[in-house]
């Protein structure tokens, strides 16, 4: 495949939790980009505690930062990518289709959009909301160890969560506030999109994924669900299956004829906001 990949990993973790991923699209001859965002800031949690800056991030931060990585990949490519985003990933890379900055995008056990939710999350939401107002949230988040060996690492076998628990980074608590009512325009996307989901995901259920989903059908998106996995699907046993069927999604998108206008990077659109 000729398109270059960017692969945007979810909420305290770096882009480091899709080696796997890379190595199988790699090995395949696809040019694979997975950074971290904002290192310098979301740093691990047991070497130090976080600068205060990290807690004024927000998913538009991250999002910024994202199409700058594309305009670098266009330079250094002469291809506009397609995007692979899980969970908070998942819904940053909606935001990139949304801006036309991607050719296709796969969004992995997405956090929900603004207006999809089920009965749970509503309730959820409410409440920290209502927390957060007032100031009964912590500013920088990270996951305890209990929450992510039932939650996360509920499917990856125990003697590999340690690493996982491991490499996990501080990450922004407006950032995982935003997650709330962060909106997501279906009108304005017009390349393919798949939605993927994991029976076993106790983080963002299945349930709640389907609802993303039929959401962006409204767009033309399509729908995948994994059985037996759960929400670290990338490194969990027979993560291959979907990466081989991710990667062929992929293949096949990206083949299509075009719908998008012709791309306009955000260097563009700044350096006319100039003139």
């Amino acid at each position: 495949m000729k398109t270059p990949v960017l692969m945007v990993h979810g909420m305290s973790c770096t882009g480091e939790v899709w080696a796997q991923f890379k190595t199988f699209f790699e090995a395949q001859g696809v040019k694979v980009y997975a950074p971290t965002l904002r290192p310098e800031e979301r740093v691990s949690i047991r070497e130090r505690k976080p600068p205060r800056s990290l807690r004024e991030l927000s998913l538009a931060d991250y999002v910024d930062d994202l199409e700058r990585e594309i305009d670098k990949i266009e330079a250094e490519t002469g291809e506009t990518p397609a995007v692979i985003g899980h969970s908070m990933g998942g819904l940053l890379v909606q935001a990139l289709a949304e801006r036309n900055r991607v050719v296709a995008a796969v969004s992995i056990s997405p956090a929900a959009s603004a207006g999809v939710h089920t009965r749970f999350s509503r309730v959820f939401w409410a409440a920290y909301t209502f927390a957060r107002k007032r100031g009964w949230t912590p500013p920088v988040v990270r996951s305890g160890r209990r929450f992510l060996h039932r939650a996360v690492l509920n499917v990856l076998p125990l003697a590999e969560r340690a690493a996982a628990e491991g490499a996990m980074v501080w990450e922004s608590g407006k950032v995982f506030a935003e997650f709330a009512s962060w909106p997501i325009d279906v009108t304005k996307i017009h390349v393919p999109l798949l939605t993927v989901a994991a029976t076993r995901d106790r983080l963002v259920p299945a349930a709640l994924v389907r609802l993303t989903g039929k959401k962006f059908a409204a767009a033309g998106g399509e729908f995948r669900e994994y059985k037996g996995h759960g929400h670290w699907l990338y490194s969990e046993p027979g993560w291959e299956t979907p990466a081989r069927e991710i990667l062929d999604w992929l293949r096949e998108a990206t083949a299509r004829p075009s719908t998008r206008p012709p791309p306009r990077s955000a260097t563009a659109d700044r350096a006319g906001a100039q003139a």
